[in-house]
């Protein structure tokens, strides 16, 4: 059936006008509060960096940026509101990607699979790293196993949380050198910075570079790294020995970025995806890497994404080869 003059016109019209229309809030956006959500408690590595670039976000894009700590599950309660969240740009989320796979890859029942989620960039890559206090006298990891073996059940090593990239160091190294010590989980990283600045724990698996101004003071010492050191700032860290002398064949480094629920259109995305980049390279964000102790580490929202299905599968894989054992 032929289509009227009338009747075309005014479907033009209409197409014309939802185009405008679109264009114009993808122009518009952000026209109101973003809310940044961080899955874990105050004080930690991903609450510090959460709130330094929602203020450097909230510079680029005009608007206020409020950060809500959404703690527990190692950050998968977080996790979840994300899921949940309306999926128009405004409520985004701070992490990291192996805490976000590690649930899917060590859980029977996933609580989220990763098409729940879209990405807007990378912020930061930083190793996991083994510190220990200085009153415990282990020069490195080799001291720490040692005395585990000497001393079985006696040695507890703190990490972050269960299911979690700390756990699954900690759980890979007793596995791999059949030392007897106990893993105690915190709940998250800033209690596990305590514990460890108040010899609480033998040794504790962190994400670097917390508690790097103690080491630098010499309090803390940095037994083993589970990833490349070299961008961090203090140069004696550098050489800290990987932690595959002592047999673990993995790196596990956390790339921090921004993820947003599934759905945000498409246009939407793009102007996020531009806002985290401005945002990172902002003279606000740029400030605080330097305090932090690394470089700030840029990558594209696909490529955010796009590591983090690998992930999974890599993380199964050496779960089997090590932890099954």
């Amino acid at each position: 059936m032929k289509l009227s003059t009338l009747t075309r016109t005014l479907a033009a019209t209409t197409l014309g006008l939802t185009l405008s229309l679109g264009a114009a809030a993808a122009q518009e956006f952000p026209d109101d509060t973003i809310r940044l959500i961080v899955p874990y408690k105050p004080g930690g590595g991903s609450d510090s960096i959460g709130r330094a670039f929602a203020a450097a976000l909230e510079k680029v894009s005009g608007q206020p940026v409020v950060v809500e700590n959404i703690p527990g599950s190692a950050g998968i309660n977080g996790m979840l509101a994300l899921k949940k969240a309306v999926p128009d740009g405004y409520t985004l989320a701070i992490n990291g990607t192996t805490d976000v796979t590690a649930p899917i890859a060590f859980r029977e029942n996933p609580p989220y699979e990763l098409s729940d989620f879209s990405c807007a960039g990378a912020v930061f890559n930083t190793p996991v790293w083994m510190l220990a206090h200085k009153d415990n006298a282990y020069s490195d990891l080799g001291d720490f196993l040692e005395a585990a073996k000497a001393n079985p059940g006696t040695l507890t090593m703190g990490i972050t949380g269960k299911i979690s990239a700390t756990d699954f160091v900690a759980s890979t190294v007793r596995g791999v050198n059949e030392a007897d010590f106990r893993i105690v989980s915190f709940g998250g990283g800033a209690p596990l910075k305590k514990a460890i600045l108040a010899n609480q724990v033998d040794a504790g698996v962190i994400i670097s570079p917390v508690l790097l101004k103690e080491v630098e003071a010499g309090d803390l010492t940095v037994l083993a790294a589970v990833g490349d050191m070299q961008g961090i700032t203090y140069p004696p860290a550098r050489e800290t020995p990987h932690i595959r002398n002592w047999g673990a064949e993995i790196d596990v480094a956390l790339v921090r970025g921004i993820l947003m629920p599934a759905g945000v259109p498409a246009d939407v995305q793009a102007k996020l995806e531009s806002l985290v980049t401005e945002a990172l390279e902002s003279d606000t964000f740029g400030d605080f890497a330097q305090t932090f102790g690394f470089a700030p580490y840029q990558e594209s929202a696909e490529d955010f994404c796009g590591r983090m299905p690998q992930e999974v599968t890599d993380l199964k894989t050496v779960l089997s080869e090590y932890l099954e054992r």
